[in-house]
């Protein structure tokens, strides 16, 4: 697996000039065996509340990931090491929720810890309880804006110049644009980018087969 760039025109809310790049693909409405990729994402998102036999699967996913960060080519881990910070994309339940969720703070966690000098900050924070963006309530980026809050207690120590915003799967681009939005004027930081486990993909329409009698 390699980290890829994204085109922004392929994404609603991504703009021009956006830089932002994925790992694998995941298949909309595939479930978890349309692929290792799907099965990955599956297993990350199990909820916390789930019996201990499914949060077996979840730490299994959880080092997946942190595996495919720091062993797939396209990202340079000593430059990151040294002019990266990686915020994690909060899940959409604040701290304290039941259903809170910090995945993307624990794939990050794990390379932090296999990779020296990797900065990782929750720097956002969701600040009340809304619908998963997956689960049809989708907002727009500047909806998603309004519900996160920025931890300025991660900010006692200067953020590096790139700030690189890790998320599981990019659909639209809202939750990148609404990160991008508040990270983007913070002292120092000379630009935001994207990472995304997983881009989303569509299956292909299988039409019925045809008499072509019938059809004429």
């Amino acid at each position: 697996m390699r980290l890829s760039i994204l085109d922004p025109a392929n994404f609603r809310f991504l703009s021009v000039g956006d830089s932002c790049a994925h790992y694998g693909e995941y298949t909309s409405g595939g479930g978890f065996g349309a692929s290792e990729t799907n099965q990955q994402i599956f297993n990350l998102k199990k909820s916390p509340n789930a019996p201990q036999a499914q949060l077996h699967w979840k730490l299994r996913a959880v080092a997946y990931w942190g595996e495919v960060i720091l062993t797939s080519a396209g990202l340079n881990l000593d430059v990151c090491a040294t002019d990266v910070t990686f915020v994690p994309i909060p899940c959409s339940k604040p701290v304290g929720h039941p259903e809170h969720d910090d995945r993307m703070l624990q794939v990050m966690r794990y390379v932090a810890q296999r990779k020296a000098g990797i900065d990782v900050r929750p720097l956002l924070a969701q600040s009340a309880a809304r619908d998963a963006q997956h689960q049809g309530n989708r907002l727009d980026p500047e909806g998603l804006a309004a519900t996160l809050q920025l931890d300025r207690t991660y900010l006692q120590v200067p953020l590096r110049p790139y700030v690189i915003v890790v998320d599981d799967v990019i659909t639209r681009g809202a939750s990148f644009a609404a990160a991008k939005s508040i990270l983007s004027g913070l002292p120092g930081v000379q630009a935001v980018h994207g990472m995304f486990l997983a881009k989303t993909v569509h299956a292909p329409l299988e039409w019925p087969d045809l008499d072509i009698d019938d059809a004429l």
